[in-house]
């Protein structure tokens, strides 16, 4: 694999190597302009929030796909390779095939798994007699890994959700084949509706409509993205 060859910059090596190419800056770039948009609601100071959208949203990027590589290290037959930042996020890179839907369901869930464990261990520090400010970053933190573990779970190719109806379905029918050709059947209806809905929402609600084709146009990149590199 080329990214085995070229891993660019490697943040840690355990529990598997966790590495950051040119590209995967991004993410600690976009977490930190975000976290610096809200310091004004939040009531924290824009560099504070800024080094908290860098760091805490960069560290709750690779939590999230650590908790893949957790779930992959009990399935027979499968073996985490590392994670990699990149343009669009970060992504698990496995060795080995899942041996059933139950298999990839178990992993897929992984993910949005752990992050909703961090945002869980976040929940007494808003209690707690801390610091306001103290409060204020656990409360951001704690919504960012509540808003992955949401997003990750919708069920679109290739987030991880559409990988747990996958399997599910695969449990189900019986082969992944069949699960993959059920879900074609269903998208294309279901991409018209979201086509007219998309046209009449651009209308209606020019940022709203811009906003869904910007997230489709980033799901579509990032599918594109991991089948080139796998």
């Amino acid at each position: 694999m080329s990214w085995l060859r070229n891993p660019g910059f490697v943040l840690v090596r355990r529990p598997v190597p966790v590495t950051v190419g040119p590209a995967g800056f991004v993410p600690v770039l976009v977490f930190a302009a975000l976290f610096g948009g809200i310091s004004a609601r939040a009531g924290m100071p824009v560099v504070t929030a800024i080094v908290v959208g860098a760091l805490g949203g960069t560290a709750s990027l690779v939590a999230h796909e650590l908790g893949h590589v957790r779930a992959a290290r009990k399935v027979e037959g499968l073996r985490p390779l590392g994670v990699s930042l990149i343009a669009l996020g970060a992504v698990t890179r496995l060795e080995g095939a899942y041996g059933s839907g139950r298999d990839q369901a178990r992993v897929a869930i992984g993910g949005p798994k752990m992050s909703f464990e961090i945002a869980l261990s976040l929940v007494p520090a808003l209690v707690l007699p801390i610091p306001l400010g103290m409060k204020e970053i656990a409360f951001a933190l704690a919504a960012l890994n509540l808003g992955l573990a949401v997003l990750s779970l919708i069920p679109a190719n290739p987030l991880d959700g559409y990988k747990v109806v996958v399997g599910l379905l695969w449990s189900a029918l019986g082969s992944e084949a069949a699960a993959r050709r059920l879900i074609r059947r269903a998208v294309m209806p279901w991409a018209v509706v979201e086509l007219v809905g998309t046209g009449v929402l651009l209308v209606e609600r020019p940022f709203l409509g811009t906003t869904v084709i910007a997230i489709a146009a980033s799901l579509f990149a990032q599918n594109r993205f991991t089948r080139r590199r796998a």
